[in-house]
């Protein structure tokens, strides 16, 4: 069962550019329902190449924009110089970003316009892991960390933390270099390889500074919000599901998870008082939380809206799209966002192979497909390089359901996974 989804008739007539893009189904989908609204959008981007990994850009999915500018978008003036009219006036109604790496200069830029957006400096904050963490202090929902720069620190951090603590990069994504350390000798392994990651995965200049977080059992979630004038509307809390240790990667999601009143409420403290305290003010947020015997404790907030299929999640089940509100919010439209209504439930399971190797074909995909109202969202395809799982970004797809709860969802999630099996030609290498 699927929520109507609302009418966001206050596109037409309004451009908007993005600097750089998310490109798995779910913004591809929000992309063509922003057009069909009348959008016109223009997409800012570094390197077309990243997206198309070969293939040629023409048949890509994110081709349906209205314009492609081709843009160096690590470049403040770059960017601006290419959004911006003869006269100094913008050629758009609005700018943002949703990928982790270049929401800040989005942000940066659109204050530079005139045009609405988050305070810079809080995504700075929210997207640098140690600034989150100093932001938050002493509150009892943030969680003791030391930033090493050198490998003399870490028998200090070790003293402080104790184990086991996570160790991971300051400021990455998709769970990139994210593993859980129980004594020294993994400590200091993973100070050696994190520490000689000089480049961000989109090639941004790194420190090799490492993050070491005191580490917090207990279920993660996220909550889905936008922030409008200073006020956090909740979509809904959605459930993480992770492979666990030695890495923390994602393998699905359900939503909305069920709460009691009191917890609910704990935790939208929790994550409002959290933007609060950065200064984000405006725009979608995916705030990561996990609920230990002491509380919640706050794991990421990223300024953006959520990955993996979690806005289908929540536009099913609410009928308002976190994409489409955070680029109302882009134009300077509030979207009436409140009264959030939950009505069913969804899930998606990710899909990661469990060889490496250069992609043959895949069996079961037509079984799969006909699971009941299971969607079979793909993003590689005959000839692709396939990579085991390390991080997010080795995810080849997607099993989505919606249904009348998240927990009947997500078995038919499941099963249409476990139908798949993606068939290499191994790397020998």
């Amino acid at each position: 069962m699927t929520t109507p989804l609302a009418d966001y008739a206050q596109f037409a007539g309004k451009r908007i550019a993005i600097v750089e893009h998310m490109q798995n189904h779910p913004f591809v989908l929000g992309l063509r329902q922003a057009q069909e609204h009348g959008l016109e959008v223009w997409l800012l981007t570094g390197d077309r190449s990243w997206y198309t990994h070969g293939h040629d850009w023409d048949t890509h999915p994110l081709a349906i924009v209205d314009r492609v500018i081709d843009v160096d978008t690590t470049d403040l003036d770059a960017v601006l110089a290419v959004v911006t009219g003869e006269d100094g006036a913008p050629l758009v109604d609005g700018l943002t970003s949703f990928s982790d790496y270049h929401t800040e200069l989005a942000a940066r830029a659109a204050q530079r316009l005139g045009l609405p957006g988050p305070d810079p400096e809080a995504v700075r904050t929210a997207n640098i892991k140690d600034h989150l963490r100093i932001a938050l202090g002493d509150e009892p929902f943030n969680i003791p960390h030391v930033l090493v720069g050198h490998r003399g620190q870490l028998d200090e951090a070790a003293r402080r933390l104790g184990f086991p603590m996570i160790a991971k990069p300051p400021a990455e994504a998709i769970s990139y270099g994210v593993r859980r350390v129980d004594d020294m000798a993994g400590l200091v392994e993973a100070w050696e390889e994190l520490s000689a990651v000089r480049h961000s995965l989109r090639g941004q200049p790194r420190s090799g500074d490492v993050l070491l977080e005191q580490y917090v059992e207990g279920e993660e979630v996220s909550v889905e919000t936008m922030t409008v004038d200073g006020h956090t509307h909740v979509f809904g809390v959605t459930s993480k599901d992770l492979f666990g240790d030695p890495a923390y990667i994602e393998c699905g999601h359900t939503f909305p998870v069920p709460l009691s009143d009191e917890e609910r409420d704990e935790l939208y403290h929790v994550v409002r008082t959290t933007l609060e305290m950065i200064g984000y003010r405006h725009g979608p947020c995916h705030t990561e939380v996990r609920r230990t015997e002491s509380g919640w404790r706050i794991i990421e907030a990223n300024p953006r809206t959520p990955s993996s299929c979690m806005t289908m999640l929540v536009t099913d089940v609410t009928g308002r799209s976190p994409i489409l509100d955070a680029w109302l919010l882009t134009i300077g439209v509030t979207p009436p966002i409140e009264p959030v209504v939950h009505r069913g439930g969804a899930a998606v399971r990710m899909i990661y192979p469990t060889r490496r190797g250069t992609l043959s074909h895949i069996d079961g995909l037509e079984a799969a497909a006909a699971v009941e109202n299971v969607q079979v969202l793909l993003h590689v395809e005959k000839g692709d390089h396939l990579l085991q799982r390390m991080d997010n970004s080795s995810c080849v797809g997607f099993t989505y359901c919606n249904g009348p709860d998240r927990l009947a969802a997500q078995e038919l999630a499941d099963k249409a996974a476990a139908l798949l099996d993606f068939v290499v030609e191994e790397d020998l290498r």
